[in-house]
């Protein structure tokens, strides 16, 4: 069992109790004894000075006829109202002994002579404490008699035994045991109240700490009065306090230190992906420059060569695959230079939902589209964006055109626009194969394409997101809830003190 503080408490405060009743007692019996020893000392010396008259007249002189049991009788009778007289001895001045009252049954009391040469001195009783043979306290009190001349006839000797004090003594013992009793119970009842009373604020205290040493800072013990436990549980909860704002100081920092992570870190990837786009930037220049012109004299050829071939003239499908070829490095070299191209775009209040919905009405006469249902889900009053709507528009129909590819011209497509913050966010969705999640990440590289060959150069969703950056919004691309692909871009809402 654990001895605690408490339980110390109560055992040092319990043994201090009852060494102090014990010595209390131990000196009240002591006192009350000698009060008492003195007391029947005086009694008995007065009870000797009004007897020993009484005695004398009762033998006038003349001892010789005590000797009968009716004279042992009248003496008893005389002398019964002082119940703690065990015998008397009448002495001669000589010493010679009298009368004695009852000596067979007093035998274990002294014999010893009376001392004639103190006795001489004495003018009144005087007593003396004796021990009898049976180790029993026995008051001696020794009496002269005077007679009518003032001379000293003869001398009483009374022994006077202290049981009526050895009963007052018991008597008190056992008032005083039970008294001690009941006090012993109420002070232990009291002391282990005060105990618990005491430990209470340690005990809270102890929880506190725990609780704080688990994280849980914003602990707070109640604390009372004005003494040193409650000052220190007031000072428990001030520190807990002030860890409990260090700690939120401390997670808001944190907080604050991740997002500026997340932000250098999104702002490095955007570094890399602009010195990989000015690397295809210059490469694309140079290519431009370089292949552009013969390419360009190349189709031209082709194209006068075609007409001058008759309809049937097998040679046809070499020159326009020839013609198709070209057609597709000046695509190549056109993205290139798309990507190359930088600056700032033109700036002007655009309303999204107006121009989501002309592209679409656009869209859907195409043959591309003609099997493709264009959804353009309600959508409450939005406000305008700040944004360049050519680029806008070129973001959406590359999005667009890219899911009508993968849904191979058959299927549906879901286009949202919503407001998130501060940033109005479009989404288009499909139900058609979709992109794989390894794949998602890469999906916006140059070059990087899912399509077969023939189908795509992987550089229009590349143009999507620079135009995207350009206007200070981000681009993403997912699963849609519809099985297909999610492609998402949000755009800044256009400010009020902003202007066209």
């Amino acid at each position: 069992m654990q001895i605690t503080l408490g339980r110390k408490l109560f055992f040092y405060t319990s043994i201090l109790l009852l060494a102090v009743l014990l010595i209390a007692f131990g000196v009240l019996e002591r006192n009350q004894a000698r009060q008492w020893r003195e007391y029947l000392n005086v009694q008995q010396v007065a009870f000797a000075r009004f007897a020993t008259p009484e005695l004398l007249k009762h033998f006038r002189g003349d001892f010789s006829q005590a000797a009968g049991p009716a004279h042992y009788q009248q003496l008893q009778g005389l002398l019964s109202f002082n119940p703690d007289l065990m015998n008397f001895t009448i002495y001669s001045p000589t010493g010679r002994v009298l009368f004695e009252l009852n000596p067979s049954e007093s035998d274990s009391l002294p014999k010893r002579p009376l001392n004639l040469e103190k006795l001489d001195d004495i003018i009144g009783p005087v007593s003396n404490i004796l021990v009898s043979d049976d180790g029993r306290n026995v008051l001696e009190v020794v009496a002269p008699a005077f007679g009518p001349s003032g001379q000293k006839v003869l001398f009483v000797r009374y022994s006077f035994s202290f049981q009526s004090v050895e009963q007052k003594l018991q008597e008190m013992r056992q008032t005083f045991l039970l008294i001690a009793f009941l006090a012993s119970g109420c002070s232990l009842v009291l002391v282990a109240l005060g105990a618990k009373r005491f430990t209470l604020p340690i005990h809270r205290l102890i929880h506190g700490v725990n609780a704080v040493s688990s994280g849980q800072l914003d602990t707070c013990i109640p604390t009372r009065g004005s003494d040193e436990l409650a000052m220190l549980g007031k000072a428990f909860n001030g520190m807990a306090a002030s860890l409990s704002a260090n700690q939120k100081e401390l997670q808001e920092k944190n907080h604050q230190l991740q997002q500026a992570n997340a932000d250098l870190q999104k702002y490095q990837d955007r570094m890399l992906r602009a010195e990989r786009l000015a690397a295809v930037g210059q490469v694309a220049a140079g290519v431009s420059h370089e292949i552009d012109n013969p390419v360009g004299i190349i189709l031209g050829y082709a194209e006068l060569l075609l007409e001058e071939f008759v309809a049937d003239d097998p040679r046809r499908d070499d020159l326009q695959a020839i013609i198709d070829e070209c057609y597709r490095c000046k695509k190549i070299t056109g993205g290139l230079l798309g990507l190359a191209r930088s600056g700032e775009p033109f700036r002007e209040p655009v309303d999204m939902h107006k121009l989501v919905s002309e592209i679409v009405d656009s869209l859907r006469p195409q043959k591309l589209f003609r099997q493709i249902r264009l959804n353009l889900l309600e959508i409450e009053q939005l406000p305008e964006v700040w944004a360049d709507a050519d680029k806008i528009r070129q973001i959406l129909m590359n999005l667009l055109l890219n899911a009508a590819q993968a849904l191979k011209g058959e299927g549906e497509v879901w286009l949202e626009i919503c407001r998130v913050e501060s940033q109005l966010m479009v989404k288009v969705h499909d139900n058609g194969p979709g992109i794989a999640v390894a794949d998602q990440d890469r999906a916006f590289e140059p070059f990087f394409t899912t399509k077969s060959g023939g189908e795509g150069t992987g550089l229009g969703l590349s143009i999507c997101r620079k135009l995207v950056e350009e206007h200070g919004g981000e681009i993403s691309a997912g699963s849609s809830s519809h099985g297909g692909a999610l492609l998402a871009f949000s755009l800044p809402i256009r400010k009020r003190d902003n202007s066209a």
